[in-house]
């Protein structure tokens, strides 16, 4: 079970460079190139009959079945695992948590300079991916908007009276842009303490939206956590919140810990262990007929090539480190873990490239929607007779 390609010139590799680069460069002195991805036959897999998933493309350029990237047998782990997720016990905890150490240090390191235009390029990127996220709530969530007859300024914002939560809120730059299009509570989550005590100085000005005294409801941040943690504490503390509504028989009585419209996770899923854990908790949190905003990289050579020789090698406008192209999802692979593995009844209804333009130090980005070759976003909206 090999594919066997010409061996082109390679340069030296780090350590953490993708497993098919470091196999390539050690096997130029027979002058192939080996990579073992599974147990199938590898006729197969390149005439695309391996049953379990849609085909993707390796970096070598050969089509692959992803279940190259999954689980084969019940002894047979891949390198990258899509199908595992981590099991819930009978109260609805993780029994493990979904982050990872070195991630979540990584991430603290770099909190101080998040909102620095010169070192984060999210800066550059939040308002494409704000214009993406505008344009399907217009669509999609037409249903839900306040009616535009009323004389408050707000109704005229395009998430007034939505609820949004914010995974991987990092140092606050999504969520208080989400907060500031009329979001009537925005909540960030983030497993780096550091960064959310950013995020909360950050938010600390006088016109601030954060959630204070007097000032309540609007964004509220929690730290140290993943949302497995908090979906498992915010459906506890509903079902309490319904359970005294009912004894106090009250009706449309309003709930803190009411479920969202919105939920995002953005550049996130390529920085956890389990990236379906995630999703699951995230479309849980999701009202019917809510949407989940999902963006990474995808993985291609060309991702490599730019996202991460050039973004961290070449430029420098990504500190070394950051990504691991093992850990890049393809659009497919995303929409199979929302859509089917989550059971959650959605359904994608958009998906856009975000790409980078020339001159690429000026960080300057648009949307591609025929382009997802290396940075994308999606959609994903509950239907709204789901129930959980």
């Amino acid at each position: 079970p090999f594919v066997t390609q010409p061996v082109l010139p390679l340069p030296l590799m780090p350590a953490s460079s993708p497993r098919w680069a470091r196999t390539a460069l050690q096997a130029r002195a027979c002058g192939l190139v080996h990579i073992r991805r599974c147990r199938t036959s590898m006729a197969d897999v390149i005439g695309g009959r391996c049953p379990m998933r849609p085909s993707v493309s390796t970096p070598l350029g050969v089509s692959l079945s992803a279940s190259c990237f999954a689980t084969l047998a019940p002894d047979s782990k891949s390198s990258i695992d899509i199908t595992s997720n981590t099991d819930m016990n009978k109260e609805g905890s993780t029994l493990h948590s979904n982050s990872n150490p070195n991630e979540v240090n990584k991430f603290s390191s770099f909190a101080t300079h998040w909102w620095d235009s010169r070192s984060n390029p999210l800066v550059g990127m939040n308002p494409i991916r704000i214009k993406f996220m505008r344009e399907t709530v217009d669509e999609y969530q037409q249903e839900l908007t306040t009616s535009a007859s009323s004389s408050n300024i707000n109704t005229k914002l395009p998430l007034h009276n939505k609820r949004v939560l914010d995974i991987g809120c990092g140092g606050g730059l999504l969520t208080e842009s989400l907060s500031r299009l009329g979001a009537s509570l925005v909540v960030g989550v983030d497993a780096s303490p550091k960064v959310v005590d950013v995020a909360k100085m950050h938010s600390s000005h006088e016109n601030s939206r954060l959630e204070h005294a007097g000032n309540s409801r609007l964004i509220r941040y929690v730290g140290g956590v993943t949302v497995e943690e908090l979906a498992t504490q915010w459906h506890s503390k509903l079902q309490k919140e319904t359970n005294s509504s009912v004894d106090d028989s009250t009706t449309n009585q309003h709930h803190d810990h009411e479920l969202f419209d919105i939920v995002t996770a953005l550049e996130v899923i390529e920085h956890v262990p389990n990236p379906s854990s995630l999703l699951k908790a995230a479309t849980s949190l999701l009202k019917p007929n809510g949407i989940l905003f999902v963006s990474t990289i995808n993985r291609t050579m060309k991702s490599y090539a730019l996202a991460i020789v050039a973004a961290e090698y070449i430029s420098g406008k990504v500190p070394v480190g950051t990504h691991d192209w093992n850990q890049f999802w393809s659009p497919s692979e995303v929409e199979w873990m929302v859509c089917t593995k989550c059971n959650a009844m959605m359904k994608r209804v958009a998906l856009s490239g975000m790409v980078i333009q020339p001159p690429f130090v000026n960080m300057q980005w648009t949307l591609d929607r025929g382009d997802t070759d290396i940075n994308w976003i999606g959609a994903y909206q509950k239907e709204s007779s789901s129930f959980e």
